[in-house]
């Protein structure tokens, strides 16, 4: 399922619903530094209104904004509850 995230600047996130796959595609992206897993499986799932995301995208926002998408993200998706 995915969600709908209203971020402090005022952009609306979409983080959509992930597989397998995408979790590989982000170790491999992340390429074994731990630190850059969640963004890449954030950049692989999220749409920032309505655009496509990459890390690089991901450098560059409002750190408030990143940090709500990191907090939303680990929160409701990778709860120990949910896996």
């Amino acid at each position: 399922m995915s969600k709908e995230i209203k971020l402090p600047s005022g952009a609306v996130a979409i983080v959509g619903e992930f597989k397998g796959k995408h979790v590989r595609e982000a170790q491999r992206i992340a390429g074994g530094e731990s630190d850059k897993f969640l963004f890449a499986l954030i950049a692989i799932t999220g749409r920032i209104d309505d655009k496509e995301l990459n890390m690089e995208d991901l450098d560059e926002m409002d750190g408030a904004d990143v940090l709500t998408l990191m907090n939303e993200f680990s929160g409701n998706f990778l709860s120990p509850q949910k896996i």
